[in-house]
This record gives C-alpha cells, structure tokens and sequence, in this order.
C-alpha cells in the first residue's frame, strides 16, 4: 500500500479514496497504535520533528498491518506537489518491475548553485538554510560522506512520495534509523527554532533532513529511480 499521512481530521477530504492508498493518521487520537508501536513519539515535538518519517518508522516495526510485497508513502498535500496519482497496485508494482524506487516527488536540480554548492545540497541550503552543514555534521557521526552524486545528480528524490520493494525498504530504515535517532538528540544551530519563513518551519528540521537522507542513501546505494508525473524544477 501507499500509505497517506496525514495530521488532523479536516485532512481526510484531501486523501485519496481508491486503492493503492490508506490513511496513516500522525497523531495519536488519529492511530490509537501509533504510540504503542513507536513510543518515542508520544513527545509532541518529536512527531512534529520527523513528519512523514514517523509513518515509515511505524510501518518498519509494525510488519503485519501492510502485507504487500512493496511500500509507498505520500502526504494529504500531494496534489500540491505531484498531480500523478496510481490508479490500482498492479500499476505500482508493474513499475517496480522496471526500477528500485518509484517516485513521483522528483526534483530536477541541474541548474542549482549556491556558493561553491551545487545540485541537491545547493537546493537544500536555499529551500532550508544550515541544512547542508546539519547533513554533513550527522553523517560524520557514522563514518559517512555525501557522496559526489548529491552535487552533480540532475534528479534527486527529495519528499517522501515514493515506492520501493519491501525487502529494499527494510534495508533503508535499518541504515537510516540510528541516524535519525542521532539528529533527534544532536544540539545543532540548525534546529534552532525559528519563525516561520518561506514555508521552513524549524520545528520540522529533522523531517528535512530526513527527506534528503533518502535521496543519499540511493545514490549510495545506485538505486534507479522512476519517475512517474512530472519533474519538479528547482
């Protein structure tokens, strides 16, 4: 399944009705399991944190609820992202005949300079700034480097709209897990909460940094990706 988060009960009208979607509620009132499975997050400002990867850290330790042999997620907010929406599962895992990751939150960032940046980490410091400098800080932890495809890649998976096999995604929250329980407690200038401006709220700077680890982690791996709609310009 492809699993929809979403934060409040006025959401549900701008979820997506037919198969291969299913609401995932992100707030305990929403998923009376949520806490149960993922006890970390009865701290507030830790769902507010990781966002959407809260769904994927719940769906990892809970294996029975999703029974497919693959697994998606998306948000309530797709439609302003992404027009492409799957008609049935037979079409999702056609497509993942053809390639390891099928994402229709795909950004083209050829054309993205910032300083001696470039690519995805120069779309990262414009859309959020110090958010480069946090990826580097938390992968050193673990021995890790932005690899070279994150500067000169021209599409790069950025929101959390993606489908893979399940096999593919047990191996990526079992690498990036202990990573992002690290930026959870790593005291940085990057998550110093501030206001609101131009749709980066801080609060959430984790869940950012989240949404990159992903596109760093297929490159890594030389993952293919699909692309399904169209590309997003940076």
């Amino acid at each position: 399944m492809i699993h929809q988060c979403y934060f409040r009960e006025d959401q549900l009208n701008q979820l997506f009705s037919q198969s291969p979607y299913r609401p995932f509620g992100l707030e305990p009132e929403l998923n009376p399991r949520l806490l149960e499975v993922c006890p970390e997050l009865a701290d507030a400002a830790t769902r507010l944190a990781l966002v959407e990867y809260a769904a994927m850290l719940y769906h990892w330790r809970d294996r029975e609820i999703d029974t497919d042999d693959w697994i998606g997620f998306t948000s309530y907010r797709q439609l302003d992202k992404s027009q492409f929406v799957f008609q049935d599962k037979a079409q999702v895992e056609s497509e993942l005949m053809q390639a390891d990751v099928v994402s229709w939150g795909v950004w083209d960032v050829s054309r993205m300079r910032l300083a001696w940046l470039k690519g995805a980490a120069a779309q990262a410091e414009t859309a959020s700034p110090l958010l480069h400098r946090f990826t580097v800080d938390v992968l050193k932890h673990f021995g890790i480097s932005v690899p070279s495809a994150y500067f000169v890649g021209d599409r790069v998976p950025f929101a959390n709209y993606w489908a893979l096999s399940r096999q593919t995604f047990e191996r990526y929250m079992t690498w990036s897990w202990p990573i992002i329980a690290h930026a959870l407690a790593l005291e940085h200038p990057y998550k110093q909460t501030t206001p609101i401006m131009k749709g980066i709220d801080q609060r959430k700077a984790v869940g950012y940094f989240a949404e990159r680890l992903f596109a760093i982690w297929a490159m890594r791996e030389g993952l293919s990706i699909q692309v399904m709609g169209e590309l997003a310009v940076a």
